[in-house]
């Protein structure tokens, strides 16, 4: 797939991601209302810069997945226990609240990604 394909497949993630994120789907898995747009554009963003550097650097379509898909739990995981962690402490734990927010940053980071590598599979699949 050349270059421009794959900017391509990263722009339509990056789509995707971001109108998951403006249509409130952050905000009803359990980010923070003021923000919950905010960290879903801006991950999507970052995981299609992350999916581009990664293909740039030559490692493949399946690899990227799969990288994409062991860290999107890690990341629901450090959004979930700061919410958890920041809203036990009555917002007096900063620190769980930066694993709040940019655990759902790197969430839609690697959901952006994930859907990028998953995209590039099948158009090469469907082009062959």
């Amino acid at each position: 797939m050349t270059r421009s394909k794959e900017a391509l497949v990263a722009c339509l993630a990056t789509l995707v991601i971001a109108g998951l994120a403006l249509a409130g789907l952050p905000e009803a898995l359990g980010a923070h209302p003021w923000w919950a747009v905010k960290t879903g554009v801006g991950g999507a963003v970052g995981g299609a810069l992350a999916y581009g550097v990664l293909r740039g650097l030559g490692l493949g379509r399946r690899p990227v997945a799969l990288l994409a898909g062991l860290a999107l739990p890690g990341a629901l995981a450090a959004a979930y226990f700061g919410k958890v962690g920041f809203v036990n402490s009555f917002a007096e734990n900063h620190l769980a609240g930066r694993f709040w927010f940019l655990g759902w940053i790197a969430t839609a980071a690697a959901a952006t990604a994930l859907v990028a590598a998953l995209l590039s599979v099948v158009w090469r699949k469907l082009s062959r």
